[in-house]
């Protein structure tokens, strides 16, 4: 596809969502009711149509986004913004504007990430709030996939360190020992209770680090020992006694504590964890 024939296709869906959120705002029972989404549609008005052209640099199906902003954004904007008072909603800053709805763009398929985008747009757009949107946070997310976002969100939540391990061999009469498995946390079904076991889990861990969200210690440790309990029958831990203890080797482990940073609490805040 042209560059030309891109840029008529991302204008022509930026026009698709501009009517409909003009629509929504100049509606007379929307204005009547004092409606939320009303406010919400004329102050997103202004940015919208910038925010998406830069889509037209890439080669990229826009289809998909333009049924999405045509048909379910103003929904769901909406119900993000349903509980900001009428009278706190301002227009968005474009730097949080303008990439958030590229974001939505490409995520609008993937629940965990869209919903982290919408809450990011919604704070923005409360006047109480919108200082807590940071530019950055829209550069978080897009460096996130949305089986880690999900993640995430359980350990943005917790108030307080989490139990973490790292699984090492050692040696008899050994001084040093060999790192089996980094960063292994207790993650379990939320209905049956059962281990959920991932191979992804300690390369999601790094990212969150790399990112700032959260800080990992392998010298501290939860004072309550019972708080390790979970890793003695992890089935990661299972499988790797199967495949490497002997009478000679043994599977020790070295506890200690995840916690989210400053700037991971702040970013939680701004999209609603």
């Amino acid at each position: 596809m042209a560059i030309d024939d891109e840029m008529k296709t991302v204008k022509e869906g930026v026009a698709v969502v501009g009517e409909i959120i003009k629509a929504a705002g100049d509606n007379p029972n929307v204005k009547e009711a004092g409606s939320n989404l009303g406010q919400t549609a004329l102050t997103i008005t202004k940015t919208i149509n910038n925010a998406l052209l830069p889509l037209a640099a890439i080669n990229f199906s826009f289809d998909k986004a333009r049924a999405y902003f045509s048909e379910k954004f103003e929904k769901d904007l909406s119900e993000k913004a349903d509980k900001i008072p009428f009278e706190d909603i301002v227009e968005p800053k474009a730097s949080i504007a303008g990439p958030t709805l590229q974001g939505l763009a490409f995520t609008h398929e993937e629940e965990n990430l869209k919903d982290m985008y919408l809450s990011l747009l919604a704070t923005a757009m409360n006047g109480k709030t919108s200082e807590e949107a940071h530019p950055a946070f829209v550069e978080i997310i897009k460096q996130l996939t949305s089986e880690e976002a999900h993640l995430l969100k359980s350990v943005l939540s917790s108030n307080g360190p989490i139990a973490i391990s790292e699984i090492r061999l050692k040696e008899d009469g050994e001084q040093g020992w060999k790192t089996l498995l980094k960063h292994l946390i207790d993650v379990s079904n939320s209905k049956t209770g059962e281990a959920v076991e991932n191979n992804r889990y300690p390369s999601m861990i790094e990212n969150w680090i790399r990112l700032g969200l959260i800080e990992v210690n392998y010298t501290q440790h939860i004072a309550d020992k019972t708080a390790y309990d979970w890793n003695k029958t992890r089935p990661e831990v299972n499988k790797l006694r199967i495949q490497y203890e002997t009478e000679s080797s043994k599977i020790i482990f070295q506890n200690g504590i995840l916690e989210r940073t400053a700037l991971g609490e702040h970013f939680a805040k701004a999209v609603d964890i």
